[in-house]
């Protein structure tokens, strides 16, 4: 079930993406529904399996990776949020760094559903 539903962040990801020069509240709305969507996921999986405790506990090499790139992706979605909020407001000087760091957090994103995978 907690694949299906990562699953489904990156499609809402993946249409926000469609959407980022065609029609920009289109690409808030998805963008904001994978948000709430991925860290709702994230504290769900912290308060039914906590998760923070079994990585601090662990030595696995994978673990620590994943548990450092969901960090990363945490901060990603924070900072682009922060990004988007200034634009939707006019500060449309922001959209090439905003751009840029879409990029790294898809690539993050990315390497948190893969090694979702690989840590279970």
């Amino acid at each position: 079930m907690l694949h299906g539903i990562s699953t489904l962040v990156l499609v809402l990801i993946a249409a926000g993406l469609w959407f980022r020069s065609r029609r920009r509240a289109v690409h808030l709305g998805f963008m904001i529904s994978a948000f709430v969507v991925d860290l709702s996921l994230v504290l769900y999986i912290e308060l039914t399996r906590h998760a923070v405790e079994k990585v601090a506990a662990h030595v696995h090499l994978l673990l620590w990776f994943h548990a450092g790139v969901s960090l990363v992706v945490l901060l990603c979605y924070a900072a682009m949020v922060t990004l988007g909020w200034r634009m939707v407001n006019g500060r449309t000087e922001l959209r090439h760094l905003h751009r840029t760091l879409g990029i790294t957090f898809v690539v993050f994103r990315s390497l948190n559903y893969i090694t979702s995978f690989l840590v279970v």
